[in-house]
């Protein structure tokens, strides 16, 4: 990826260069440029700049490019040079860089609906596409599904109601919720289940708390039903665009980089991974506090611990962590394992015996990463407001009686025709960003972003143009809720 400066956007704050890792970025003659023998293309400016001046450049740089440079002689020979080693360290300048080799890649396999990141939005959005008739994938960087919700021990199904008796989402949202207790343990509120008492749902949310293991076994059974193509161990790495559209994907597989042909992509990667390399723009959430789930045992019972420092009272010396940033990402988890241990320190001496850590999160428990960022946010002032092109509803986790509709354009991307976002990385402010990243939001907003996959890949259409009234329908007939009404209730 190639960023450069756009000298009419640019006001010469200063921003790109100060938070440089590379050292990449000067001001020549009155000009920031980028100088890309420097740049690692690490996105750093392009997420900061206020005036959006920093873009991207779909066209990779090649030795004819860079190759004759005096500067690009001295970098390659002082990284190849078995006397000078450069350690990495995020946040201090970067001096010696390599040239990857041009090469061909392998396209092998071609689909309508390619699904990026496989947790809860992703699952949903590959369930919805293929069951709308597309050739659907979903790419997983490790070896199970499932996401935060299982890999990441969050083992709870956050209410799918509003707290007043009234269920806000159905559909993928609670096929899940159900399936997620096949193999148990755990259970459902009886007025919950169809034909059950409007009373007692006044009373008790529709929620539950579920076995990590077997919910992920049970949503890889309902994928392989479905009839989805699953890549483990592949991690996204890069696009080919074509005229505002995405035409492949590259991955890193044990094969090798390779690259899949689509005519829509759904990035559920939580980090807005697919948005970032795609030339979107993006939005980096930089305060992330010290959370952890974890399970103890004592020689008697099994226990999960939910540890998290305050959210919304933030002190003075608490720390924080960018969740795409290389060096917080460690910190974060080993600040998490540290965490964890001052508490089973804590519960030893308060038991007087030996208690284990016997299951921490194999993925790391950011709350919020990175998102998209378009003309459109969902924001708080937005409670209560039906949008034309709505394609589901939810409620405020925290507390009861909130209500939100989600329009479709808070999901597509701006600069992307065939490029949709589903679960936490749609585009919204900051407020509303805790209202979306929970497991029932991602699920509603991955099988809507499937279905209007499937609907635009038929067409080789696009997501600005799509006929909203007939995603909608189809919604619906799916068991999703739009439901009007409820905005005065």
């Amino acid at each position: 990826m190639k960023y450069i400066i756009d000298q009419e956007k640019c006001n010469s704050c200063g921003d790109c260069i100060n938070n440089c890792h590379a050292g990449a970025i000067s001001s020549i003659n009155g000009k920031v440029q980028i100088d890309d023998l420097r740049c690692v293309a690490c996105s750093a400016c392009f997420d900061l700049c206020p005036e959006h001046a920093v873009e991207t450049a779909e066209e990779p740089l090649t030795e004819k490019d860079c190759i004759g440079s005096s500067a690009f002689q001295q970098s390659f020979m002082s990284i190849n040079d078995p006397d000078v080693g450069v350690e990495y360290e995020p946040g201090k300048k970067q001096y010696s860089h390599i040239l990857e080799p041009q090469k061909e890649i392998p396209v092998v396999g071609e689909y309508d609906v390619v699904v990026v990141g496989g947790g809860v939005a992703g699952i949903s959005a590959a369930l919805a596409a293929a069951r709308n008739g597309s050739r659907a994938c979903l790419i997983e960087k490790e070896i199970c599904l499932g996401g935060l919700a299982t890999m990441g021990l969050v083992v709870v199904y956050l209410p799918l109601c509003d707290g007043k008796g009234h269920q806000l989402i159905g559909g993928i949202g609670e096929e899940l919720i159900r399936n997620s207790l096949k193999y148990g343990p755990g259970e459902i509120s009886e007025c919950w289940n169809p034909g059950g008492d409007i009373e007692e749902r006044k009373k008790k949310r529709f929620r539950t708390k579920f076995n990590a293991a077997s919910f992920m076994i049970s949503v890889e059974e309902l994928l392989v039903e479905a009839g989805v193509t699953v890549f483990y161990n592949c991690r996204f790495s890069n696009v080919k665009k074509d005229n505002g559209r995405i035409t492949e994907i590259i991955l890193d597989s044990k094969d090798g980089r390779v690259a899949l042909r689509c005519k829509a992509i759904v990035d559920a990667t939580g980090d807005a991974d697919v948005c970032a390399v795609s030339g979107e723009k993006t939005v980096v959430f930089k305060k992330n506090i010290r959370t952890v789930w974890f399970y103890s045992y004592d020689g008697k019972d099994l226990k999960l611990h939910p540890l998290t420092d305050d959210m919304y009272h933030i002190s003075v010396n608490q720390p924080l962590y960018n969740g795409v940033n290389q060096a917080d990402i460690f910190r974060f988890n080993y600040d998490g394992h540290q965490m964890i241990m001052d508490k089973i320190r804590q519960m030893q001496r308060e038991k007087g015996r030996n208690v284990y850590p016997v299951l921490i999160p194999t993925q790391s428990d950011f709350l919020m990463t990175r998102r998209l960022k378009t003309s459109f946010e969902l924001d708080e002032k937005h409670e209560r407001m039906f949008f034309p092109d709505s394609i589901g509803m939810c409620e405020y986790w925290l507390e009861k009686g909130h209500l939100y509709y989600v329009p479709l354009s808070a999901l597509t991307a701006e600069k992307t025709a065939n490029l949709i976002t589903a679960g936490r990385c749609i585009s919204t402010t900051n407020r509303t960003w805790d209202v979306i990243r929970v497991i029932p939001v991602c699920a509603m907003t991955g099988e809507a972003a499937g279905t209007a996959s499937s609907l635009i890949a038929r067409s080789d259409g696009d997501f600005h143009n799509i006929d909203i009234i007939q995603l909608q329908q189809v919604l619906k007939s799916q068991g999703a809720i739009i439901d009007h009404s409820l905005i005065d209730k």
